[in-house]
């Protein structure tokens, strides 16, 4: 009998510290930030703009926040995902975006700039495909006759 009570207090034991141990790691979840400017793309007054993080992979917003009056924002407790940050004019409409950025690989984020001037990547990527294929197209109809 007293073999079997030292069992159980020992499965206790364990239990309970299993639990404290998972329920400590559910309260301490790393959450992921991102801040930047956005002073190029808006125009004064900036805080007529917002910032929003947009989950890539589900759609969903992260978070809002207005633009202070210098055209920087700062977007804190994400969860950790990618996430594109999209710049809206006063009437909600996206003027541009820029990332995506991976904040479950790195949780923070800073120093982003909103330029809807440019490029991006993968723009040019699909174009160098593009071209790739064209040329591939031609030659083959060079070598076919």
């Amino acid at each position: 009998m007293k073999m079997r009570q030292v069992l159980a207090m020992g499965m206790i034991a364990a239990l309970t510290a299993g639990m404290a141990t998972a329920i400590s790691a559910a309260g301490s979840q790393d959450t992921a930030s991102v801040r930047g400017t956005a002073k190029n793309e808006a125009k004064k007054p900036y805080t007529d703009y917002s910032v929003r993080a947009r989950n890539v992979q589900q759609g969903q917003i992260g978070g809002t926040t207005q633009l202070d009056s210098d055209g920087n924002f700062s977007l804190a407790n994400l969860a950790p995902a990618q996430y594109a940050v999209e710049l809206l004019n006063r009437d909600g409409k996206v003027v541009c975006t820029e990332g995506p950025f991976n904040l479950a690989q790195q949780l923070a984020k800073d120093n982003v700039n909103i330029s809807c001037n440019k490029v991006p990547a993968a723009w040019w990527l699909i174009g160098a495909a593009a071209a790739a294929g064209i040329t591939a197209g031609v030659l083959t109809a060079s070598s076919a006759q």
